[in-house]
């Protein structure tokens, strides 16, 4: 299958119309002249690392911190599932599922995210899907039923829009413009709303980025403030913050995705309690992925540190800690992960690192042309 032109120009007009579709924005690019061959371990640390956390987290799901130390202490190995015998203990949730379905589909549709044909790997990974978001299930239900995929997207700001788009910024490292349309395109085939496609631009963009950034040489103030360049002119509106009424220092007015994620680095040195209070980490895509970055820039030359500590702030603990463990992945590589997170105990592994390693190639391809 080919590239998104043939998903139909009408189809684009209208996300485009609805402020899901980002308008052209000439660019150098995010790491002109980089040798794009010398990432291997990048590209395969951004795709293991997101189903470490996803996996780390998922015993953990919904529960409070305080009810993770009662239960499991400072939960730093895999958790098996019930009723486990053999095989991986680390399995993984819909954050990496989903995840290998954008993969799968790039590298099927020369390079570009097609959201006819991932429309359809999604329709075949629900009945398969392990913790499953509403949105995901609703839209996913509808392209099922026949709906559109342009017309079949929930007006949600979940961050499951988000939690996939990795793929998109390692294909499309050296190419912004591209990264910020089929990143859009990625969301909006189930999150038919700007502050979701805002998020998945915001994620691709940070994986892409790190990986680009040599280890030791990190400038997180630098990092966010190009980051918010990169979104900035998005058509995000902004929403008003969850439970506003009962929390510290919160309002009803609304908040935009580029405007908390430039909130992140003066918050670097304070308690994961103290963060967690400010921006929260429920799957609205505000709280998740800024909370997310906190969690990466908090220890970024601590990769375990960091995944750790994003599973035991809690609530949407595997999405959360999935989304650092990308970064922390793409910044330092496969091999900054401790060895029993990224060997035989975890699902997928081989998969993953395949997928990896076939996405450098695509990037370097669409470099080199």
């Amino acid at each position: 299958m080919s590239n998104p032109n043939s998903a139909g120009s009408s189809a684009l007009d209208r996300l485009a119309a609805k402020g899901l579709l980002p308008a052209n924005r000439p660019s150098v690019g995010i790491a002109p002249g980089l040798q794009l061959r010398t990432l291997g371990e990048s590209y395969r640390g951004a795709l293991l690392g997101t189903a470490i956390g996803d996996a780390l987290g998922r015993p953990v799901e919904g529960r409070s911190p305080v009810e993770i130390r009662q239960r499991f202490g400072r939960l730093t190995d895999f958790v098996p599932w019930r009723d486990w015998k053999a095989g991986p203990k680390g399995t993984v949730t819909d954050d990496t599922q989903m995840t290998m379905c954008v993969a799968e589909c790039l590298l099927e549709c020369d390079g570009r995210v097609n959201p006819v044909d991932l429309a359809e790997r999604l329709i075949a990974w629900l009945p398969v899907g392990r913790g499953k978001g509403r949105a995901c299930v609703e839209a996913v239900n509808a392209l099922t039923a026949g709906v559109p995929w342009h017309e079949a997207g929930v007006a949600s700001a979940g961050n499951g829009a988000a939690m996939r788009a990795a793929p998109v910024g390692l294909a499309h490292i050296r190419n912004l413009d591209t990264l910020r349309r089929d990143a859009a395109l990625s969301a909006a085939v189930t999150h038919a709303d700007p502050m979701a496609v805002s998020s998945a631009v915001a994620h691709g963009w940070l994986v892409a980025r790190l990986a680009a950034t040599p280890g030791g040489s990190l400038d997180p103030v630098a990092l966010v403030a190009d980051l918010c360049s990169a979104i900035s002119d998005l058509s995000d509106p902004g929403a008003p913050e969850r439970g506003w009424q009962h929390r510290p220092d919160k309002t009803s007015a609304p908040v935009r995705l580029v405007d908390r994620l430039a909130e992140v680095p003066r918050w670097l040195g304070a308690s994961p309690e103290a963060a967690s209070e400010w921006f929260y980490c429920g799957a609205f895509v505000l709280e998740s992925l800024p909370m997310a970055l906190w969690h990466f820039l908090s220890a970024p030359e601590d990769p375990e540190e960091a995944v750790v500590n994003a599973v035991m702030a809690g609530h949407d603990a595997d999405t959360v800690a999935s989304m650092t463990g990308a970064y922390a992945g793409a910044y330092l590589g496969d091999l900054s992960f401790p060895s029993r997170w990224s060997g035989a105990d975890l699902e997928f592994t081989d998969e993953l690192r395949d997928l990896a390693d076939r996405l450098l190639v695509l990037a370097d391809n669409e470099a080199g042309s």
